[in-house]
């Protein structure tokens, strides 16, 4: 059993920058990854052949990101759109916005269930650092079964999640056992 739907929220390898303390530099609250490693990730070895992938990314990333959207074995869709309502400020631009690539593998219907996910998500309710709005899983799940949340920070109902924060291992680890197991 491969997964169809994939949801990922990789710790992109950026400094968090304090509010108090701007523009000094502090390290992220979790551990970050290079991009050549969250690329590296065996991750088209846990997709169906008709699977749909989610990956979070942030501006810097953005012309990058579908470089791991191809090796992880997707074809890059679209582009869906976080905003979030607050931010930080660099360079005379208000950063509130978070992107989520959107690729697939095989072919897909265009309406799933006869319904649409919205490419603009307004979500201006305060939360911890990197937590996604609970309308992407809602959104996500009509898209079928099984599931996988990578890099995930806690436990969901009718997904595998997994992330250093739910296991206590490095992704790597996890994913390489998981891709192994179901290669057997």
């Amino acid at each position: 059993m491969k997964f169809q739907v994939i949801y990922a929220d990789p710790p992109w390898e950026i400094k968090k920058v304090h509010r108090a303390v701007r523009p000094m530099q502090i390290e992220m609250d979790y551990s970050v990854m290079p991009f050549e490693e969250i690329k590296a990730l065996p991750v088209r070895r846990i997709a169906a052949d008709k699977s749909i992938l989610f990956l979070w990314t942030v501006n810097k990333f953005l012309l990058s990101a579908p470089e791991i959207v191809e090796a992880w074995g997707f074809r890059f869709q679209r582009m869906l759109t976080w905003d979030k309502g607050n931010g930080l400020c660099f360079f005379g631009f208000h950063h509130r916005t978070e992107f989520c690539l959107v690729g697939t593998r095989g072919k897909w219907d265009m309406y799933p269930h006869q319904k649409t996910m919205p490419t603009l998500i307004v979500e201006h309710t305060w939360r911890q650092h990197s937590k996604k709005p609970e309308i992407m899983y809602e959104n996500i799940e009509r898209f079928g079964s099984p599931r996988i949340e990578l890099f995930a920070r806690s436990i969901r109902v009718g997904w595998l999640s997994i992330g250093y924060e739910i296991t206590g291992n490095d992704i790597r680890t996890d994913l390489q056992f998981l891709a192994d197991l179901m290669e057997v």
